[in-house]
């Protein structure tokens, strides 16, 4: 029997998007840059949606085609830092024999992420205490969950599975965040420094029975 090919894999390109798509794409991006500068410069609690028109080429009314206020614009881009952070950490995490290493292979990702990013960097920068609320709760779930699945893993095959390691992944990676914040508010110069201080706190206190 011969497989027929799925729509959207390789193995059948996806056809181009035509113009219109295109230009709701290009007009989504636009507003999307135009808020990230506004939060940045003025804070997200000041930034008005006027704000955000006004850095972009696009009509007043264009705005609310694409977001129904700055707040559903906040929560697509953390929403989509905090999925695009857990793939990476999960990613760097896989190859990780004991929790030490798990650790500090996932932090290591997620610095590595921010510093890609001048332009989020700097919105954490002028808004980490909204940042916090915004990826607290349900954005988080999923990250939580992973880093669980291989702590337990690996606390298992270091003799340690006493841990709870529901709280202990729920205090890891809500310190980490802390710490990342903290990170962009100094000004997010070098990670290394604030990679040392979760190796201090975490690897070496919390998790570092169970490598020894």
């Amino acid at each position: 029997m011969t497989d027929v090919p799925r729509s959207g894999t390789l193995d059948t390109p996806v056809p181009p998007r035509g113009k219109r798509e295109q230009t709701k794409a290009a007009n989504r991006e636009e507003i999307r840059a135009a808020a990230v500068d506004a939060f940045s410069e003025l804070g997200f609690g000041a930034t008005t949606v006027r704000d955000i028109v006004r850095r972009t080429s696009l009509a007043s009314g264009t705005f609310y085609n694409y977001y129904a206020d700055k707040d559903a614009i906040l929560t697509e881009l953390v929403g989509e830092h905090v999925a695009e952070a857990d793939r990476r950490m999960t990613a760097a995490r896989a190859a990780a024999t004991t929790p030490r290493e798990a650790v500090e292979r996932g932090a290591a990702a997620y610095f590595g992420l921010l510093m890609e990013r001048a332009d989020l960097l700097a919105m954490f920068r002028r808004n980490a205490g909204t940042i916090r609320a915004y990826a607290a709760g349900d954005m988080l779930t999923h990250v939580i969950a992973s880093f669980r699945e291989d702590l337990d893993r690996l606390l298992a095959d270091a003799g340690a599975a006493d841990l709870d390691t529901e709280l202990l992944a729920s205090g890891v990676i809500g310190a980490g965040m802390d710490i990342a914040m903290r990170f962009a508010e100094r000004g997010g110069d070098d990670p290394a420094v604030a990679l040392a201080v979760l190796r201090a706190l975490l690897v070496d206190g919390i998790l570092g029975r169970a490598d020894g």
